[in-house]
C-alpha cells in the first residue's frame, strides 16, 4: 500500500527566488539494487499469471476457473489505464482552476507541480474505492465478518479447507493485483525518482508478494484485513499530500496541511502500529495461526498426535482450554512443530508481514523527525518536504 514520502531534514541555506540552483543533488539509485529489484518484480508478475492460469492455486470458493481469473486480471489491468488517465485529467483541471481563482501564488502554475498532484489524486481515488469495497466485504456482504475482532475466525476452518464463496472477496483480490502491478510498473519505469525510491520499490514488491501468496494459499481472510487497514490509512496520507501540493498551510491555507499532518499521526499509529502488528501480525499471524490450525481435534493433526503417543497437548495447548482464551503457548508449539501442512507458507507470509511492519515503523519515525524539524526550522512544511523528499528544488525552469 503507498506510504508517506518523508525523510530527515538536513540544514540547507536559503536559495534566492530568482536562482535555479538545486539545493540538493539529483537522486542517484544504485543500478545493481535497481536491477535486482526489477528482476524480483518480473518474476512476481510471471508467477501471478502462471499460478492464476493453472487454476490449481485458486482459493476454495472461487467462482471462476483459472483461465477466467487470468482473463479478468488482464481485462481489469487494461481497463485501469483509461480510468487513470480520466482521474488525473479531471483532478488536474479542477486543481488548476482552484489554484488560479482561489489560492494565493497559484501553486499549480507549474507543470511539474500539477503532475505530482495528479499522481496523488489517482492514489486517493483508488484508496477510497478499495476501502469502500473492503468495508463492503468485511461488514456488509453476507451480514459481515468478525475477522478483525476475532482472530480465531481467520483460521476456522483451516485455510486449505475453507470455502470463501463471497464473489466480492475474489473481485477485491483481482482488482488489488491489477492495481499493484500497475503501481509497481509506474514506480519503476514512469514516475519521478524520490529519496525513498528503493524502500518504496521494496514495499511494492512485498505487498504484491503478500497479495499473491495469500490468494494462492487461501489466506484471503487475513489478507482482506491487511488490505483494509492499509487503504483506509492511506486516504489521510493522500489528502495530506494533496493539501501540501496546493500549499494549504498556515493561516492563508486554513491550516489544512497542519491538521492533516497531526491527524495522520493518530491514524497511522492506530491502524499500522497497533491494529496491524497486534491484531494482524501477532494474533492473526504468528500466534493465532498456530493456536487454531494445530489445535486438538483439527483435521490434519491426527498423524502428529499418534506420533506423540496419542497426546494432543504436546504442542502448546492446555487441557480444558478454549481456543482464544490466552492459555496457548506459541513457544512450545514452535519447538514441537516448526512446520506442518496446516501451516502452509507460515514462515514466508509472516516474515513478509513483519517486513511491512518494520517499514511502517521506519516511516513513522521519519514523520516524527519531520515534525521536529518543522518545529525547529523556519522553513514551511512544503519546502522541507520538497527539499528532502523530492531531492531537488521544485522551482526548476518551470514558469
Amino acid at each position: 500500500s503507498p506510504t508517506p514520502r518523508v525523510c530527515c531534514i538536513a540544514s540547507c541555506p536559503p536559495v534566492p527566488a530568482q536562482s535555479h540552483m538545486r539545493c540538493k543533488p539529483a537522486i542517484v539509485i544504485n543500478p545493481a539494487v535497481n536491477f535486482l529489484l526489477t528482476i524480483v518484480f518480473f518474476f512476481e508478475v510471471i508467477g501471478i499469471f502462471v499460478t492464476l492460469h493453472s487454476g490449481y492455486f485458486l482459493p476454495g470458493g472461487c467462482p471462476v476457473t483459472g483461465p477466467q481469473a487470468t482473463a479478468l486480471l488482464v481485462g481489469l489491468t487494461l481497463l485501469l489505464f483509461p480510468v487513470i488517465f480520466l482521474v488525473k485529467a479531471c483532478s488536474g483541471a479542477l486543481a488548476s482552476l482552484i489554484s488560479r481563482s482561489i489560492l494565493a501564488h497559484n501553486p499549480m502554475r507549474k507543470a511539474r507541480s500539477r503532475l505530482k498532484l495528479e499522481d496523488q489524486c489517482w492514489q486517493f481515488f483508488i484508496h477510497v474505492w478499495m476501502t469502500a469495497l473492503e468495508v463492503y466485504v468485511m461488514y456488509i456482504d453476507g451480514g459481515g465478518e468478525p475477522w478483525l475482532r476475532d482472530y480465531t475466525s481467520l483460521w476456522t476452518p483451516i485455510p486449505r479447507i475453507q470455502k470463501n464463496t463471497k464473489q466480492s472477496i475474489h473481485l477485491l483480490y483481482v482488482v488489488q493485483m491489477a492495481i499493484w502491478l500497475i503501481t509497481c510498473t509506474s514506480h519503476r519505469f514512469l514516475e519521478e525518482r524520490h529519496k525513498d525510491y528503493v524502500m518504496m520499490y521494496i514495499h511494492h514488491i512485498v505487498t504484491i508478494a503478500l497479495i499473491w501468496a495469500s490468494y494462492s494459499m487461501n489466506y484471503v481472510r487475513i489478507g482482506t484485513v491487511v488490505l483494509m487497514l492499509h487503504d483506509v490509512s492511506d486516504i489521510v496520507i493522500d489528502l495530506l499530500k494533496i493539501a501540501n501540493y496546493l500549499k494549504l498551510e498556515g493561516r492563508k491555507g486554513w491550516f489544512i496541511v497542519e491538521m492533516l499532518f497531526i491527524s495522520n499521526f493518530f491514524v497511522w499509529a492506530y491502524t499500522r502500529l497497533y491494529l496491524f502488528p497486534v491484531v494482524v501480525v501477532w494474533y492473526g499471524g504468528w500466534y493465532g495461526a498456530r493456536e487454531v490450525a494445530t489445535a486438538p481435534g483439527v483435521e490434519g493433526m491426527e498423524e502428529f498426535t499418534r506420533a506423540a503417543g496419542g497426546n494432543e497437548y504436546t504442542r502448546g495447548h492446555v487441557p480444558g482450554s478454549v481456543v482464544g482464551d490466552g492459555s496457548f503457548s506459541v513457544w512450545t508449539n514452535f519447538r514441537a512443530l516448526p512446520t506442518h501442512a496446516n501451516l502452509s507458507m507460515y514462515w514466508s507470509l509472516n516474515l513478509l508481514m513483519t517486513a511491512l511492519l518494520v517499514m511502517h515503523a521506519i516511516w513513522y519515525f521519519l514523520l516524527w523527525r519531520l515534525l521536529f524539524r518543522l518545529l525547529t526550522c523556519r522553513s514551511s512544511a512544503s519546502d522541507l518536504a520538497r527539499d528532502e523528499y523530492e531531492g531537488a528544488s521544485d522551482d526548476e525552469h518551470e514558469d
